[in-house]
């Protein structure tokens, strides 16, 4: 399994639309955080200005990355309409074996551990 770990910036408002639509295109352990508008003036003008932002982060599975850049562009206009959002991943290499990368994934704790 090649895990990711997903970065997403997007306008609080519109967190919970977001987080629900990420749960559907198959991401789990999401963990969303306040943003404030405390980047370089250049950067803020990409992102979307000064507004408040919600720093969503996640694990998914590399084969729904498509599924995932499809629903972005689709749902809500990343990479067609100024300020949208932003959406990036890193790989997961080697996190503390093989139930932890499953528990990342979505597994149930106890599954994981009968290793």
């Amino acid at each position: 399994m090649k895990l990711k770990y997903l970065f997403v910036i997007v306008d609080k408002i519109k967190t919970r639309k977001m987080t629900e639509a990420l749960m559907e295109c198959g991401a789990n352990a999401l963990n969303v955080m306040p943003g404030l508008g405390t980047a370089p003036t250049a950067l803020g003008d990409i992102l979307g200005g000064e507004s408040d932002k919600s720093v969503i982060t996640s694990t998914i599975e590399e084969r729904y990355l498509s599924n995932l850049g499809d629903m972005l562009r689709d749902k809500f206009e990343f990479g067609a309409k100024r300020g949208a959002g932003v959406a990036f991943t890193i790989p997961v290499k080697a996190v503390a074996g093989p139930a932890t990368l499953r528990i990342l994934a979505g597994d149930c704790a106890e599954e994981a551990g009968n290793d």
